[in-house]
């Protein structure tokens, strides 16, 4: 994020290039042409200065080694936020279909567990453990490979990770013991979580805050509805195939996406292109030109000490990003609970409805898609608010994206509380499916308002607050799944959506903390308050 100012960019060759650019280049970050004389102290040529006005950059500081720093004029058509608006929403939907698509195989595998436990011959807690695994996997992935794609660029991550992700469903199709199934979906859930790593940081790539509200809700959409359509997509296709199809048919489907990915998903990380025109213009300049982030580069100690640290220490010491990790913990944990709680609230067994298809209990995690996408709908009016209150503040407004958690989020215990006592076995089966719809719609909006609020809050810092946010998230909800069995058989299944009901009541103060107070919570945050009142 830059703070806006009125400094005026110049795109005019370097010999009228306003004067006023000269100490500004030297010192700070504004986008500013810099002038002839600031070239002439630097000893730069006027044909070189013609070379970089060509290819949309310049330079803007000598470092103490003597190295000349490059960057991108605003108006550089290499710019991924310069793309053409529909190729910019075209690449966000394919970031978030891959990121649906990992989701999806979270809960897939559970459609089919119940035919592997026979057939290889182990225990339903072992069976949910392929479950928590992967989830464990998805806990860890990012934390490795969120820093490795801002070192190396989005694409070589992605189709590093989707190759190995795709090549470990064929041991699973042809497992023939619980070893390897626990040890393949755990490397699936730690190289399948490059989406999760990566969508966000393909977003910002594409769109400033301002102008990514809409990009943001396709984001969080397909983290939203992605597992329980896994198990609605899954279903029919275990109980009629069997579970070894179900990994045939990934196989199938994600290699397809490896050749998608190979042809259809350019490097958008601005630094990364950077670097690669700076590469040229060494070679055609013979100057040391380089992008700061080459420089960073450099230093492997970086990687570790900033990339990877940082997010655990945000956990323990940033308010907005353990209060956020808390709440979106809770309600993706239940997301992941309900694959071992919808076969017994609607399947045979424990008081549910004694529906015998795995297929046609599966269709009932339909319910929280359909409540995702209502909270989806909502995204035009939230957008509007934000915009409503930045235009009134001058700059912007994070704490605004919490509008609509406001009231959504009591929809998550009322949903709750509703499917609790309709659950039983003579009443209709679409009473419960309504309080779990509830459910998801507060679900959705709640994941929208932190991916939002983080980004806006934490500008440059956002990755390492949103990579603790996912870490807490995923852990629990790799926790969740473990006990949701014996507490439904235990309790029986209303008293346990009932207890689950009070439990979500406890999120409810979180989204009007953090709308009331953020801006004091943020000034007080070293990380916010660097770039506090700025804009994109």
């Amino acid at each position: 994020m830059s703070k806006i100012t009125s400094t005026h960019i110049d795109s005019s060759p370097p010999d009228h290039a306003p004067t006023s650019a000269v100490n500004q280049s030297m010192t700070n970050s504004n986008n500013t042409y810099p002038s002839s004389a600031f070239y002439a102290d630097l000893g730069i040529s006027k044909e070189v200065q013609q070379i970089l006005l060509d290819n949309h950059c310049c330079i803007w500081k000598r470092d103490p080694k003597g190295n000349l720093l490059v960057r991108s004029l605003p108006s550089d058509p290499t710019s991924p936020r310069n793309w053409r608006k529909w190729k910019r929403y075209a690449l966000v939907g394919l970031a978030s279909l891959l990121n649906n698509l990992v989701c999806l195989c979270v809960s897939g595998y559970s459609t089919g567990v119940e035919q592997m436990q026979e057939e290889l011959g182990f225990g339903a807690e072992l069976g949910t453990l392929g479950l928590s695994l992967y989830i464990l996997g998805f806990a860890f992935g990012p934390m490795f490979l969120a820093p490795l794609s801002e070192y190396w660029g989005r694409r070589p991550v992605y189709l590093v990770s989707w190759a190995i992700f795709t090549i470990f469903q064929l041991p699973l199709a042809l497992a023939q013991n619980l070893a390897t199934v626990l040890v393949c979906r755990f490397i699936q859930g730690f190289s399948g979580s490059a989406p999760l790593a990566n969508t966000g940081g393909v977003v910002h790539d594409l769109f400033s805050i301002d102008d990514g509200g809409m990009a943001v809700a396709i984001y969080a959409l397909s983290s939203a509805d992605g597992p329980p359509l896994g198990n609605a997509l899954s279903g029919y296709l275990a109980q009629e195939k069997g579970w070894r199809w179900l990994f045939w048919v990934y196989l199938i489907v994600f290699g397809a996406f490896f050749f998608i990915i190979l042809f259809l998903l350019p490097e958008t990380r601005d630094t990364i292109i950077l670097s690669r025109k700076t590469a040229i213009l060494r070679e055609s300049t013979g100057l040391d030109l380089y992008g700061e982030h080459e420089l960073v580069k450099k230093d492997p100690k970086h990687l570790y000490q900033v990339t990877i640290f940082r997010p655990f220490k945000f956990l323990f010491t940033e308010p907005i990003t353990y209060l956020c990790a808390g709440i979106n913990g809770f309600v993706f944990g239940m997301i992941f609970l309900s694959n071992e709680a919808f076969p017994l609230v609607f399947g045979e067994g424990n008081g549910g409805h004694g529906w015998t298809h795995s297929g046609t209990v599966n269709l009932t995690f339909l319910a929280y898609v359909l409540g995702s996408f209502l909270g989806f709908a909502l995204t035009p009016l939230q957008n509007r608010k934000y915009h409503q209150a930045s235009t009134l503040k001058g700059f912007s407004d994070p704490e605004s994206r919490w509008w609509s958690a406001l009231w959504c989020t009591p929809f998550c215990p009322i949903g709750l509380m509703i499917a609790a006592w309709t659950s039983y076995s003579y009443l209709p089966w679409i009473a419960p499916l309504i309080g779990f719809t509830l459910f998801g719609f507060g679900f959705y909006v709640i994941l929208a308002a932190i991916l939002n609020y983080v980004v806006d809050g934490y500008g440059r810092y956002s990755a390492s607050a949103l990579g603790g946010v996912v870490f807490v998230r995923n852990i629990v909800g790799a926790i969740f799944p473990l006990f949701a069995r014996q507490m439904f058989l235990g309790m029986g299944n209303q008293w346990a959506l009932f207890l689950l009901a009070i439990l979500s009541i406890g999120m409810i103060p979180i989204p009007f903390y953090l709308y009331k107070r953020g801006e004091v919570v943020r000034r007080k945050s070293p990380y916010c308050a660097t770039h506090f009142g700025e804009i994109e």
